[in-house]
């Protein structure tokens, strides 16, 4: 398990590092090429889904739909740096101790009412599942900056697979 906090951490490092180059402008600057989302969409987006998670697992209930959508840590870099911050504290303390083995999960899936649709994992799956989606929208991050000139790495936003997969291939 603590390998895969460590990931997550990683994450949140690549993330801290970027938002700390980042104005307000740039961070809320949208683009239609990707579907006039911005930075810090895409940043609010996935810190919520961290904060559904350590607000749930204490009770072994994780509700990915009750994200607040804080506008601020949207349109403000600064206090995505906070609520970063914070997450960081916060999923480090609640690993000190072994967490729950099996733990209920929601997520809306748009097929139908997700109110029963409580579906059994674990604290160690949720953290895959944290990496990959935060991953995800990094590469979508990575688009954005390009787009709008902000100087990425070119390993943000790509998974470890396909990282040790490119490095094999050379």
């Amino acid at each position: 398990m603590t390998e895969l906090l460590q990931a997550n951490l990683h994450l949140f490092d690549q993330m801290s590092e970027l938002l700390s180059r980042l104005d307000d402008r740039t961070y809320c600057l949208t683009s239609p090429v990707f579907l006039n989302s911005s930075i810090g969409g895409h940043v609010r987006h996935c810190l919520e889904h961290y904060q559904c998670f350590a607000e749930g697992l204490p009770q072994s209930r994780v509700n990915y739909d009750l994200r607040q959508r804080d506008a601020q840590v949207e349109t403000q870099p600064i206090v995505a740096l906070a609520r970063l911050s914070e997450l960081r504290i916060r999923l480090t303390a609640l690993f000190s101790t072994a967490p729950a083995e099996e733990i209920l999960v929601l997520m809306d899936h748009g097929a139908a009412a997700s109110e029963g649709c409580w579906q059994a994992s674990s604290p160690g799956r949720e953290l895959q599942f944290l990496i990959s989606h935060t991953i995800h929208h990094f590469a979508l991050i990575a688009g954005l900056c390009r787009t709008h000139g902000v100087e990425i790495a070119p390993t943000f936003g790509v998974a470890p697979s396909t990282l040790r997969h490119r490095a094999l291939s050379c």
